[in-house]
């Protein structure tokens, strides 16, 4: 069901929206993970809501929500739960959160469930329907690329850039930056993909979390100098496939990456 929007922008997400620059889960890879769709007995009646009228985010928001996250990480990104659920011992959190549609001011109203284990640690994300948790985890379009009958005769060379990251952080470097803007002037209507990846200190959750973010941001420059958002694919490959193996460093700097490849038949 649609409703129709206030004439007035919502702002209180404005930095966020500035942050991931208007960043669409339309040109993302595939979560690491995907909420399930909960039936509506399971929500708790809207009537009830301290805010009925729920609380515009970006989907890219929801979207960094990851499991083993605790509630002070979750308050942070999505602020208190809209049904008198407390901060201390509560198993529940439940939102109404609403998302625009991209036509003009209309927007969908969607109901997110959170679920806690007995750590409270995020254990398990449900949402009210599919085509709400579709504007959050919408997959990449798929492209058909022509094959070629004639056999290869070489394999062509991999062209990719690495960008590296300070400890627990996701801002790019101005040398990362730099080496951007060279590497799409050589690569000008190429589609990408975008990979973001962690050290091995701390745990695993939230290193996922932490290398989309900084896929997210390198994405981010990358629409900004030009590239549409349907050739960009984004992922978060946490603390898994590290370039150095981390047995004695945990820490290791070259573990801490974002790397944007030239995807095959772009």
């Amino acid at each position: 069901m649609l409703a129709w929007a206030s004439r007035s922008e919502p702002r209180r997400h404005a930095a966020v929206l500035a942050l991931l620059l208007c960043m669409s889960p339309a040109g993302a890879a595939g979560p690491v993970f995907l909420p399930d769709i909960a039936p509506s007995s399971e929500f708790p009646d809207p009537g009830r809501a301290t805010r009925r009228e729920g609380v515009f985010l970006p989907p890219e928001t929801p979207r960094l929500l990851t499991p083993g996250m605790t509630k002070r990480q979750v308050y942070a990104l999505l602020g208190v739960p809209h049904f008198r659920e407390g901060l201390i011992g509560e198993r529940q959190w439940d939102y109404i959160l609403d998302f625009y549609t991209g036509s003009g001011t209309e927007y969908r109203v969607c109901r997110l469930q959170l679920r806690w284990d007995r750590k409270m640690r995020l254990e398990k994300l449900a949402w009210s329907d599919s085509e709400c948790r579709d504007m959050v985890y919408r997959p990449a379009p798929v492209r058909e690329v022509a094959v070629d009958p004639k056999p290869m005769v070489a394999a062509s060379r991999e062209l990719a850039l690495t960008l590296y990251f300070d400890f627990d952080k996701a801002e790019v470097r101005e040398e990362g930056r730099r080496d951007l803007t060279a590497f799409i002037e050589a690569n000008r209507r190429q589609r990408l993909s975008v990979t973001g990846f962690t050290d091995s200190v701390g745990q695993e959750a939230y290193n996922d979390r932490l290398s989309l973010m900084r896929a997210d941001a390198v994405a981010g420059i990358l629409v900004a100098m030009g590239v549409p958002l349907p050739d960009l694919q984004v992922s978060g490959a946490g603390e898994r496939s590290p370039a150095r193996r981390p047995e004695h460093v945990p820490d290791d700097p070259l573990n801490r990456r974002v790397v944007v490849r030239v995807m095959p038949g772009g």
